[in-house]
């Protein structure tokens, strides 16, 4: 079960870095901060929960990645 705790304190760090910071650095190290304990998630996790986390995860990165960009765009 220390899964879970792991995953929420990952993706709910994940959520507070994009909606709360505007600085990037900042932005960065949340990011990283985030994936971290979603990677330590499914470290403990077993198999069958691994797959659908990890696809979870890749596509909250890419959103992560958009909205960077889209942050740097300020013309």
């Amino acid at each position: 079960m220390n899964h879970f705790i792991f995953w929420a304190l990952g993706f709910g760090t994940l959520w507070v870095g994009l909606k709360l910071f505007d600085d990037e650095v900042i932005l960065i190290v949340s990011i990283f901060v985030g994936l971290g304990f979603i990677l330590a998630g499914l470290i403990a996790a077993p198999l069958s929960l691994q797959i659908p986390i990890e696809i979870a995860s890749v596509i909250a990165l890419f959103n992560v990645c958009m909205q960077c960009i889209q942050r740097g765009d300020r013309s």
